[in-house]
C-alpha cells in the first residue's frame, strides 16, 4: 500500500486523471490501470469513491448549463432534435468513466446502476414536462410534436451501448445537471430538478425543409423553452 501513496502508484494515477477530467482536460482513460478491492481499506475506498462523484458532478454540472442554453435557443423541432442529440455525448463520456474496467466490478456495477438510473430519470421528467402542456392549456398538437421530438432523440439512447474509453474527452457541447450528491453518503442517484419554463419555437420561415428534418407535422407556432431549475 505505501506505492500507491508514496511513489504515485495506480492511486495517485486515478486522482490525478479524475481531476483533469473534471475540468475537461485530455486524459487517457484507457490508459488508466486496474485497481484491486484488496488493495485498500474501506475508508480509502470511501474517499476514492467521493472523488469519482465529485468528479462526475463537475461535468454533469457543466454540462446542465450548456444543454440548457443550446436547447433553449432552438428555433424549430430540428434544431431542437440536434440539441438533444448533441448532448449525448457528455452523458456517454460519464458512463465510460464509471463502467471502467480498471474498478472494482463492485464498484464500477453501483457507478453504472446509478448513471443509467439518473438518465432514465431525466429523459421521463422531459417527456412528463412537456405532456403538462396540453393540461395547461396548450395545443395538444404542439405538445406531440415536441413528444416526438424529445422520443426520437432520446438521453436514453446511450444506454444501449458501452463504448470503449477514449483517449480524451468527447466533444462537450451539452451537459445536464445531475449532481449525485446521495452517492456520496451511499445512496441512490438523486434526480436532477427538472421542472421547467417552457418557451414555444416561432414560426418558421416558408421554403422547403431541411432534408433531415425529422418532423412531418406543420411547425409549431411559438416556442417554449425547458430549463432546468
Amino acid at each position: 500500500m505505501n506505492g500507491f501513496w508514496g511513489d504515485g502508484g495506480p492511486y495517485a494515477t486515478w486522482a490525478r486523471t479524475l481531476r483533469a477530467w473534471a475540468r475537461e482536460e485530455p486524459v487517457d482513460l484507457g490508459a488508466l490501470p486496474r485497481l484491486g478491492r484488496e488493495e485498500f481499506p474501506p475508508d480509502t475506498w470511501e474517499r476514492f469513491t467521493a472523488q469519482i462523484v465529485a468528479a462526475v458532478d463537475t461535468r454533469l454540472t457543466e454540462w446542465s448549463r450548456r444543454f440548457t442554453q443550446a436547447f433553449a435557443e432552438a428555433e424549430d423541432e430540428f434544431s431542437a432534435g440536434r440539441a438533444l442529440t448533441q448532448s449525448r455525448s457528455g452523458l456517454r463520456s460519464v458512463r465510460v468513466l464509471v463502467d471502467h474496467p480498471g474498478l472494482p466490478d463492485e464498484l464500477r456495477s453501483r457507478l453504472a446502476d446509478m448513471i443509467d438510473n439518473h438518465i432514465r430519470s431525466l429523459q421521463s421528467q422531459l417527456e412528463q414536462t412537456v405532456s403538462e402542456w396540453v393540461r395547461s392549456g396548450d395545443d395538444p398538437d404542439q405538445a406531440e410534436l415536441r413528444l416526438r421530438t424529445l422520443r426520437d432523440n432520446a438521453f436514453t439512447a446511450v444506454l444501449d451501448t458501452r463504448p470503449d474509453p477514449p483517449a480524451g474527452p468527447p466533444a462537450g457541447f451539452a451537459r445536464l445537471r445531475g449532481p449525485l450528491r446521495r452517492l456520496r453518503r451511499g445512496g441512490g442517484p438523486e434526480p436532477a430538478g427538472t421542472s421547467r419554463a417552457v418557451r414555444r419555437s416561432p414560426p418558421e420561415e416558408t421554403g422547403p425543409p431541411a432534408a433531415d428534418h425529422r418532423p412531418t407535422d406543420p411547425p409549431p407556432a411559438a416556442r417554449r423553452r425547458i430549463v432546468p431549475d
